[in-house]
C-alpha cells in the first residue's frame, strides 16, 4: 500500500514537471518574439533608404534655383540636389545673370499675339533669323503688349491690362513682379551713360499722357515720372536703347510716314534726325515693335489694308545712313513686343 502511493506521487510529480517545463519554454519563445519585434520598430531594412524633406524653395515647375550667387538643382521630387554652378555676376531665375561676352544676351528677342517668344538674330540674314524658344504661360489678361530685355539676358513682358512679367530667354517660363500697373506702355532698357554696367528701364505710356517713365529695376519696380512725349502725335512710341546711354522711339503714323528719333531721357523731348520709314505711309498699323542691333533699327509692322488684308513684315532703318528697306514679309504670326539687351553692339560685328 505504501509502495503504491509513493508511486503515484512520483508520477504525479513526473508529469507536473513536464508541464512546468513546456510552460517556461513557451514564455520564453514569447518574449523573443516580442524583443525582435520591438527592435524591428525601431530598425529600417538597409534596402530602404531614408526619405529625403520636400524642400519649399524648389518649384516644381523649375529643375533649378538660385541660393545665394549659385545655382542648385531641384530633383523632381521637390527636393534640393547639388549644386550645378557657380556665378560671377551673380544668380536670378535659377541660372547666372548673363554678361555681355554671352552670345545670347544680345539677341533681339520678339512675342507674338499667340504667346509665342522666338529669338531674331539678325546675322542669319537674310535666312530666317527667328528661332522658336516656346510659349510664355504668364497669367495675365490680354495678350503681350511689349517687352525688353535688360543685360542679364532676361525678358520683361507687359500684357495689355498694364501686368508685367519677367521670363526667362532660355525656356520662356514666365514669373510675375510687384509692379503695379499703370497703363499699357512701350518699353526698352538703357544704359546710365556710356558703357556703364547699370542700367534703367523706361515706358512710354500709351494713353492721352504721353508720360515716360523710368524704372531701376535693380532696386525696385516703382516707375519715376520723367516728363511728356512730345514727338509722336497719334500713337506713342515703342522704345529701345542702347549701350550709349541712348533712348529711340518708334513712331507709327497713319497719314505721313512713319519714323524713328532719338528721345530725350530727362525730359521726353525728340533730339537729332527723324529717320522715315520710306516717303509714304505705312497704312493702319495694327501692332508694332522695335529693336536695334549692329546701328540697324528693326521694326516689326502688322498692317492691315482697306480690304482687309494683313502683312506682317519686318522692317529696317540704318542708323548711319539713314536707308530704309523691306527685310521679310507675310510673316506667319504678328509681333507686338519685341526687346534686346544692352549688351547689343551699336554696329555691326
Amino acid at each position: 500500500m505504501i509502495e503504491d502511493l509513493r508511486r503515484d506521487l512520483r508520477r504525479s510529480a513526473w508529469h507536473d514537471w513536464g508541464a512546468m517545463r513546456w510552460w517556461v519554454l513557451g514564455f520564453a519563445l514569447i518574449a523573443a518574439c516580442k524583443r525582435d519585434a520591438t527592435a524591428d520598430e525601431h530598425r529600417l531594412p538597409p534596402s530602404v533608404p531614408p526619405i529625403p524633406a520636400i524642400d519649399d524653395r524648389c518649384n516644381p515647375s523649375r529643375d533649378r534655383l538660385c541660393l545665394g550667387d549659385d545655382v542648385w538643382a531641384c530633383e523632381p521630387t521637390g527636393t534640393l540636389g547639388r549644386r550645378i554652378q557657380a556665378c560671377h555676376e551673380g544668380c536670378e531665375d535659377g541660372r547666372c545673370n548673363a554678361t555681355c561676352a554671352d552670345a545670347s544676351a544680345g539677341l533681339i528677342y520678339v512675342v507674338d499675339a499667340s504667346d509665342q517668344l522666338r529669338s531674331f538674330d539678325p546675322r542669319k540674314l537674310p535666312g530666317d533669323p527667328f528661332e522658336l524658344i516656346g510659349p510664355l504661360r504668364c497669367t495675365a489678361l490680354g495678350g503681350p503688349f511689349s517687352m525688353a530685355i535688360d543685360r542679364h539676358g532676361v525678358g520683361w513682358v507687359v500684357y495689355g491690362h498694364g501686368e508685367m512679367f519677367k521670363i526667362s530667354t532660355d525656356d520662356a517660363s514666365c514669373r510675375p513682379t510687384s509692379f503695379v500697373p499703370i497703363a499699357r506702355f512701350g518699353m526698352g532698357f538703357v544704359t546710365d551713360g556710356p558703357g556703364a554696367k547699370t542700367e534703367q528701364l523706361f515706358l512710354a505710356a500709351d494713353d492721352p499722357t504721353r508720360a515716360l517713365y523710368a524704372v531701376d529695376t535693380a532696386h525696385s519696380v516703382t516707375p519715376h515720372p520723367v516728363g511728356a512725349i512730345t514727338a509722336g502725335e497719334t500713337q506713342n512710341p515703342e522704345l529701345t536703347g542702347t549701350s550709349e546711354g541712348k533712348l529711340f522711339g518708334f513712331y507709327p503714323m497713319t497719314d505721313r510716314p512713319s519714323f524713328v528719333q532719338e528721345i530725350d531721357r530727362s525730359t521726353g523731348g525728340p533730339k537729332g534726325p527723324r529717320w522715315p520709314l520710306g516717303k509714304a505711309p505705312l497704312g493702319n498699323v495694327n501692332a508694332y515693335a522695335f529693336a536695334q542691333w549692329g546701328g540697324v533699327f528693326y521694326i516689326f509692322v502688322t498692317t492691315i489694308d482697306d480690304e482687309g488684308r494683313v502683312d506682317a513684315a519686318v522692317r529696317a532703318v540704318d542708323r548711319a545712313t539713314g536707308t530704309y528697306r523691306t527685310v521679310m514679309e507675310n510673316l506667319p504670326f504678328r509681333i507686338t513686343g519685341a526687346g534686346v539687351s544692352t549688351c547689343a553692339p551699336e554696329r555691326d560685328q
